[in-house]
C-alpha cells in the first residue's frame, strides 16, 4: 500500500513504526522546554497509501500539520508504476470529467480522505505545483 519506489524495503510494521517514530520525536521536542517546536511531515495523496500506510490518529496527534502532496499525480516524468507514459494534469484540484486515468487523484480527493478519517482541517496543508 505505501511501498514507494521499487526496491524500497517494506515491513508490515512500517505503519506502526512511523507513528511510534513521530510520537517519540514529538516527545523529545517537547522535552526541550521553553518553546513549542513545529513538527510536520510530507503526506501522500494516494487514497490507498493514506488508508493502508499511515496510522492517522497517532501520526496527527504528534504532528502540528501534514503537507499533502498535491502535485505529480500524472506526467511524462512520472515514476508512478500504475500509469507509465501517460500525461494528465500534474496537480488537479478536482478530477476532470474526462480524466482517462484508471486511478483518480486530486487535491480534493486527498484532503477529503484525511478529513473523513478524522484529521482536523487545521492540521492539513496542500502542496501545489508551480
Amino acid at each position: 500500500g505505501s511501498e514507494g519506489h521499487v526496491g524500497n524495503h517494506v515491513s508490515p510494521m512500517d505503519k506502526t513504526n512511523f507513528g511510534l517514530l513521530l510520537t517519540e520525536f514529538r516527545s523529545q521536542l517537547d522535552a526541550l522546554g521553553g518553546k513549542h517546536y513545529l513538527l510536520s511531515a510530507f503526506m501522500p495523496a494516494d487514497p490507498a497509501k493514506i488508508a493502508n500506510g499511515i496510522d492517522l490518529p497517532v501520526v496527527f496527534k504528534a504532528l502540528d500539520f501534514g503537507n499533502v502532496q498535491g502535485y505529480d499525480f500524472h506526467g511524462p516524468g512520472s515514476d508512478n508504476s500504475w500509469e507509465p507514459h501517460q500525461t494528465n494534469l500534474s496537480g488537479a484540484l478536482h478530477t476532470a470529467k474526462n480524466d482517462p486515468s484508471m486511478y483518480k487523484f486530486s487535491g480534493d480527493i486527498a484532503i477529503s480522505q484525511y478529513l473523513n478519517a478524522g484529521v482536523p482541517w487545521s492540521k492539513l496543508t496542500l502542496g501545489l505545483p508551480f
